[in-house]
């Protein structure tokens, strides 16, 4: 619990009154007043501390509230994965899970932490470009990890995966933007495209208009262009709820055919009237 403090003094005061101020009462020409010490004591309880990087690393983590203690020195005590030579994912995720059983490490959350840690280079850069949120438990974070990073997977079915990605009809775009993400750094480094390809292969799973947009802006990397798919297609979305609500309101504006000859025929009668 954290403490704090607030202590008040206030120093007497006096008035003098002066000696051609001879009218002043008696009681009132000289007052001294003393305020007592005030202390005040608040019994705050302490907070857990979590940094922004902490928070950024564990992203697609769906991390409980109260978090488990990691233990002492366990980087010396785990194998890392780089997604290179000959230490393959399905090895990695077993000798993860042996760690975990060895030390009684049993809350998932530090699980799931841990096997973060353990990976680096490309294979961290992958894991941050999923989802927020996305990996409830560890046994999903294996099953991810395994998808993407286990060598029995045919070079060539990646990339025919990579030439016929499209977004879905209900897809959010940060979501296609990570899934693109991680089939283009899936492909092999001798098979994979060049950056400037990615760019232009990127607009090609969206709609044509969304595609347009993106190319006409000609953004200097892929990065860029996914920065500015996401304010594109706020602005079309925009554009099309315009044109949707004019269309409503000439509908509603224009008269029908049936009104038309009502208001000819009310209009004839009170030509005959006259």
């Amino acid at each position: 619990m954290a403490l704090l403090s607030i202590n008040t003094t206030a120093s007497p005061s006096s008035t003098s009154t002066p000696q051609s101020v001879l009218s002043t009462p008696p009681s009132t020409a000289h007052t001294s007043t003393t305020i007592p010490v005030v202390s005040i004591v608040l019994r705050l309880p302490a907070l857990p501390f979590i940094s922004v990087n902490m928070a950024n690393c564990y992203a697609p983590l769906q991390l409980p509230i109260n978090l488990g203690a990691m233990p002492q020195d366990y980087q010396g005590k785990i194998t890392y994965f780089d997604g290179t030579g000959s230490y393959i994912a399905q090895k990695h995720t077993k000798k993860m899970m042996d760690y975990f059983e060895n030390y009684e490490i049993d809350d998932d959350d530090v699980r799931m932490k841990i096997f973060v840690q353990s990976l680096t280079s490309e294979v961290r850069t992958w894991f941050r470009a999923l989802g927020a949120h996305t990996i409830v438990d560890p046994d999903t974070l294996y099953q991810d990890f395994l998808n993407r990073w286990e060598k029995m997977k045919d070079p060539l079915h990646i990339l025919s995966e990579y030439d016929t990605l499209k977004r879905g009809p209900q897809e959010a775009i940060q979501d296609y933007c990570a899934r693109f993400n991680n089939v283009y750094t899936a492909i092999p480094q001798n098979f994979r495209p060049p950056p400037d390809l990615a760019s232009i292969e990127f607009p090609n799973g969206f709609d044509p208009d969304m595609a347009y947009q993106l190319r006409e802006r000609a953004p200097a990397s892929l990065e860029d262009m996914q920065s500015i798919a996401v304010s594109v297609e706020a602005n079309l979305i925009s554009k099309r709820a315009r044109a949707r609500a004019e269309r409503r309101t000439t509908f509603k504006e224009k008269p029908s055919t049936f009104e038309q000859k009502l208001d000819a025929i009310i209009k004839g009668m009170d030509r005959l009237v006259d």
